[in-house]
């Protein structure tokens, strides 16, 4: 399907709210921002940030390196699939074999909506030695979650393990999303979740999603739905209990569309991304509506969580 049609579709799906005499346009999925190799290599880009990689990319790897192996040494006994939810470059999944020796057939199941970063994670994790490895990547958004497990898992692969890193989950309404993943899951599987956490205000650190790399992964969004990069300023604030980036629009458009005209109008706002920051103890109690077992270990800086659940 045209990229143009999906995103067309999900604004007129969604519609808008209107606040003060503007309206609010809301485009955030986080999967459409990896739906092209231009947006895919634009959150690379994100991923070396210094405040990401510090806070996020950086924290993540080493609680995986050092927990990983003691959290799901039962379900690692046997044959399994590792469903590696926006699977980025495969460092996270070559980090969970770093940390885990796992002594029989492990099936690797990147997850993405673009085969630029499906091909990028598998080519990673064929570095690996000393694992019985094969592929299944599944070219998929990040939401439609009842399906994966269910998809991957077979005679010869029954149990699943999933990882929901780099704070994707936050990225979405988390009731909803956790209900939905669990649903395709089954007694034994494990979701492992990598995401921030917070300990004092939630509205702290706002200038740094206002950098000029995030305005880069976000705007081919604007573009592919007929914005040029003059006619929208980025910008990014905490409001709704989380941390919203959106573009305001600088002139007014009309985007005809399988018979609907949507009206743009200056002063409108185009939401594009946003952040939910938990503490560690409400993490905990989602978790734990939806899964048997749980437990959690946070970096030295208590920034960041890694979240073990067995279903």
């Amino acid at each position: 399907m045209p990229i143009k049609k999906i995103l067309l579709d999900e604004l007129i799906k969604k519609g808008h709210t209107e606040i003060g005499g503007k309206k609010i346009w809301n485009l955030a999925n986080r999967s459409f921002l990896q739906l092209t190799p231009e947006m895919s290599k634009g959150f690379l880009k994100v991923v070396n940030y210094p405040p990401y990689k510090k806070n996020i990319y950086d924290k993540e790897l080493d609680l995986i390196l050092s927990n990983m192996n003691n959290f799901v040494s039962d379900v690692i006994k046997n044959p399994f699939n590792l469903i590696d939810i926006g699977c980025g470059e495969g460092v996270k999944a070559k980090a969970f074999f770093d940390s885990c020796k796992c002594v029989h057939k492990v099936r690797y199941c990147p997850v993405s909506p673009d085969k630029f970063m499906l091909d990028k994670a598998v080519e990673t994790l064929k570095k690996i030695k000393g694992v019985e490895l094969s592929f299944e990547p599944y070219k998929s958004g990040f939401e439609h979650l009842s399906e994966i497990g269910p998809r991957m898992r077979n005679q010869e692969f029954p149990q699943n393990v999933i990882l929901l890193h780099g704070s994707i989950l936050a990225s979405y309404e988390i009731n909803d999303y956790l209900f939905k993943l669990s649903n395709g899951m089954i007694d034994g599987d494990y979701l492992v979740i990598g995401n921030g956490i917070r300990k004092g205000e939630r509205l702290v650190e706002i200038d740094k999603y206002k950098d000029k790399v995030f305005d880069d992964w976000f705007m081919p969004l604007l573009k592919t739905i007929g914005f040029e990069k003059n006619e929208v300023e980025y910008d990014a604030e905490f409001r709704n209990n989380r941390m919203e980036s959106f573009y305001k629009l600088k002139v007014d458009k009309n985007v005809k569309h399988n018979g609907n005209t949507l009206e743009f109008r200056k002063g409108d706002e185009i939401l594009v991304f946003f952040l939910y920051k938990y503490y560690k103890e409400e993490l905990e109690k989602f978790c734990k509506m939806y899964f048997c077992d749980v437990k959690v270990v946070v970096d030295k800086d208590e920034g960041y969580a890694l979240l073990f659940c067995k279903k």
